[in-house]
């Protein structure tokens, strides 16, 4: 009875159409926050701190002045890789998980982050 009143918790709040929280200091790009909390990107990335892969504002520093960068995270963000970072492999968002668009608004949101 206990595990069955667990697993339907999360079925009862999305029934009620509550929204995961956006922190305060993204409150103008909730949008932005919720599409990657909902793409799954927050397992490995966060705003703040590493994870499995490196901290939102780190990528934004290092492709800040390349004029390139929207290209290459769009590419890496469809085709996954590895070593840019660390040794593990980011996996890729094909266009049946992640279209064009989505992906384009991820990597903004990602380059204004400071």
């Amino acid at each position: 009875m206990r595990t069955r009143n667990i697993l339907l918790a999360p079925l009862l709040i999305a029934l009620a159409g509550c929204q995961p929280e956006v922190p305060q200091q993204y409150a103008a790009k909730a949008n932005e926050w919720l599409l990657a909390q909902s793409t799954g990107c927050f397992q490995c990335h966060i705003t703040g701190k590493d994870r499995l892969g490196p901290a939102w504002e780190k990528v934004s520093e290092r492709y800040r002045n390349n004029p390139d960068a929207e290209a290459h995270l769009m590419n890496k963000i469809k085709n996954g890789g590895n070593g840019a970072w660390i040794s593990r492999t980011m996996p890729g968002y094909s266009e049946d998980l992640l279209s064009e668009a989505n992906r384009k608004t991820l990597v903004k949101f990602i380059l204004s982050l400071r």
